[in-house]
């Protein structure tokens, strides 16, 4: 698998072109939204990163800077990180970013417990989420084993190799790329699902119907008994179906296999519909042309179109 390269970034790097560093491999950034339990902390660069992330063709994620010192205090940062991001569209998770000294008095059991706080208001929004510490916090400030598999974790361990588990990994805050004024953080992305794949638009068929026509009189002519495959549903499509029926109905007008559907064909396919109809007039055989005959008639269209 090829490696997934991610930068994250704040108001600190100033502007970024990310033209230039999308240039450079990077295909992943998560910004920073803002940090505390305002709203109004907001990171002063993130609406521009956004807007110019996107534009360039990153995926985008977030994450929020955490100094809530309680549970509840966690709750309003979570409030405040999702006012803040709008209606924005990511393709990341959005991170709670948990590494402050003011808050490692608290213990693990409540810093883990406002990791899941902040995280399940965030769920209820639609959000992705995880968790962003050092090795150090993973180890001693929260509860990694219950974190790890439930939630995204994105560590931040400036080592040769990760000594967690992880999503992704922060290896180094001094890289240096093109298009960044000074250091910048450098990640890797080991777990391809952090990257929510962008759906494509249905293609829709080509609006001549051509091939819906086509396939509407083949189902005709099965009823008609011309030719025994039926096609369902007319979907302007020439799947397994509808090809096997045009191979049945260039046998059944002596034609080749390879001959080209043309007005040729379709003439005498439309000439091999009209001789399978049922014939009008003395249908009954009873030497004269009345209602009796209508009814005849009518049972024998019933019989070969019922449905």
């Amino acid at each position: 698998m090829a490696e997934i390269k991610c930068i994250d970034v704040s108001e600190w790097q100033g502007d970024v072109d990310f033209e230039k560093v999308k240039a450079q491999g990077v295909s992943c950034v998560v910004l920073r939204a803002g940090f505390g339990r305002n709203s109004a902390q907001k990171d002063s660069m993130f609406e521009k990163n956004y807007t110019e992330a996107k534009k360039a063709g990153l995926n985008v994620g977030a994450y929020w800077y955490s100094y809530a010192d309680s549970v509840e205090d966690a709750n309003r940062e979570a409030k405040a990180c999702i006012s803040v991001l709008g209606n924005k569209e990511f393709e990341l998770p959005v991170f709670y970013d948990m590494e402050d000294n003011s808050q490692s008095d608290l213990g693990k059991e409540t810093l883990t417990k406002m990791a899941k706080t902040f995280m399940a208001l965030l769920l209820t929004e639609g959000y992705r989420v995880g968790v962003y510490a050092n090795a150090n916090w993973f180890e001693n400030y929260l509860d990694y084993k219950t974190l790890y598999g439930t939630y995204y974790i994105w560590l931040a361990q400036y080592n040769d190799v990760p000594e967690f588990e992880c999503d992704m990994w922060q290896y180094t805050s001094s890289a240096k790329i093109d298009g960044i004024s000074g250091n910048v953080d450098m990640n890797i992305i080991y777990n391809p699902k952090l990257v929510k794949a962008v759906q494509k638009p249905e293609e829709k068929p080509e609006e001549n119907f051509e091939t819906a026509l086509l396939q509407s009189i083949l189902m005709i002519s099965q009823r008609l008994g011309v030719i025994s495959q039926s096609i369902s549903p007319i979907d302007n499509k020439k799947g397994r179906m509808t090809n096997a029926a045009i191979l049945q109905m260039k046998k059944a007008l002596s034609l080749e296999e390879n001959e080209e559907i043309d007005l040729v064909f379709v003439r005498r396919m439309y000439q091999q519909i009209l001789d399978s109809l049922p014939v009008v007039g003395d249908v009954n055989g009873d030497g004269a042309v009345n209602i009796k005959d209508a009814t005849a008639l009518q049972k024998e269209i019933a019989g070969v179109f019922d449905v």
